[in-house]
């Protein structure tokens, strides 16, 4: 019975970490938005608690993968929760992002959060690899062929939450590999997202499953990601040679990006109460690219000076309060109905 419990935590269950964490770094950016404070302590509770989520699930899901001998190779023979572990590097970033915004920058946080921005990169950049690989070579089922599988893209493109307050603080060698390795992270995001995003499209379209519907929301961080990495790297200026992003340019790029990001949005919001998907973990998917979503819309706000912009983060901000509630509802029925099963 024990090993039936165990065999649930697959590293699906790390959606549920980082949609948390979205929240809390959504809850920072309306509390300095509209200047209330009680939202900021809304936001530590939803930062706490996505890092005790993080150790429960990584505990559990490491426990699982060492002591059911037969599962070991799972996540290597499943795409999905191959893409899945990708989350790991992704929690790593926003949760040092997070506590550099709380805390502030000292010493010894950006000596520990240096070393964890390279284990993450490069992490990030194996499992992106691996994902590749195992594309080429495996004999694919219609059912592994989602939206999870731009995960391992997307992680990489993360770096920049991390790298901001990084690039703030070191100089000289330092800043220009962090620089480098944001500039080649994007490059590898956005092309494998054009290469590894129409596959999954392509499966997504042909397959229509209600179990990965809610991954259709990915597309929506990717965008916002892209215009969160191009308003970040201009504000960086000169760090090698005479690389530099002219702010009429991003500003111009944005735009574009973000409408196809309100199409993608739009169209995921339709299909949310068109076909509901009950009892699922993937309904966690939703959480993460609305926080890329808001934190996108209001960055937009702060550079264009558009005021309309921030009704729409507050929208964004009261949609992904509203889902994830719905996705915690979800986990219970996912959970009651596993527990049933083990008794019978």
């Amino acid at each position: 019975m024990k090993n039936k419990i165990l065999y649930i935590f697959g590293s699906e269950w790390f959606g549920m970490v980082i949609a948390t964490l979205a929240v809390s770094q959504v809850f920072f950016l309306v509390s300095k938005y509209l200047v209330n404070i009680d939202l900021k302590y809304t936001g530590e509770v939803f930062f706490g608690l996505g890092i005790i989520m993080f150790i429960v699930i990584f505990i559990l899901w490491a426990i699982r993968g060492l002591t059911i001998h037969d599962k070991k190779y799972l996540h290597w023979n499943n795409l999905t929760r191959l893409s899945f572990i990708a989350l790991i590097p992704i929690i790593l970033f926003i949760m040092d992002h997070i506590l550099i915004d709380l805390i502030g920058m000292s010493k010894l946080l950006a000596e520990v959060s240096l070393y964890n921005y390279f284990f993450s990169y490069f992490l990030a950049l194996v499992l992106g690899i691996l994902l590749g690989y195992r594309l080429y070579t495996k004999e694919i089922d219609k059912n592994e062929i989602n939206y999870a599988i731009i995960i391992p893209p997307l992680s990489i493109g993360t770096s920049i939450f991390l790298a901001t307050p990084l690039m703030g603080y070191y100089h000289g060698d330092i800043a220009e590999t962090i620089y480098f390795l944001v500039l080649m992270g994007l490059g590898i995001f956005f092309f494998l997202y054009i290469f590894i995003g129409s596959i999954a499209l392509s499966g997504h379209v042909s397959n229509k499953s209600d179990s990965t519907l809610p991954t259709a929301m990915l597309p929506v961080g990717v965008s916002s990601l892209i215009i969160i990495n191009l308003l970040s790297i201009m504000s960086f200026g000169k760090v090698i040679g005479d690389i530099t992003l002219n702010f009429g340019t991003v500003e111009f790029i944005s735009i574009l990006l973000y409408g196809f990001e309100v199409w993608n949005f739009i169209v995921v919001f339709i299909l949310i109460f068109r076909k509901t998907t009950f009892g699922y973990l993937s309904v966690w998917a939703y959480g993460f690219p609305l926080g890329l979503f808001a934190t996108s819309t209001i960055k937009l706000e702060s550079a264009l000076k558009i005021p309309f912009l921030g009704d729409v983060f507050i929208f964004i901000w009261i949609v992904l309060m509203i889902l994830w509630v719905y996705a915690l509802i979800n986990t219970y029925v996912f959970v009651d109905r596993i527990k049933h099963s083990v008794k019978a």
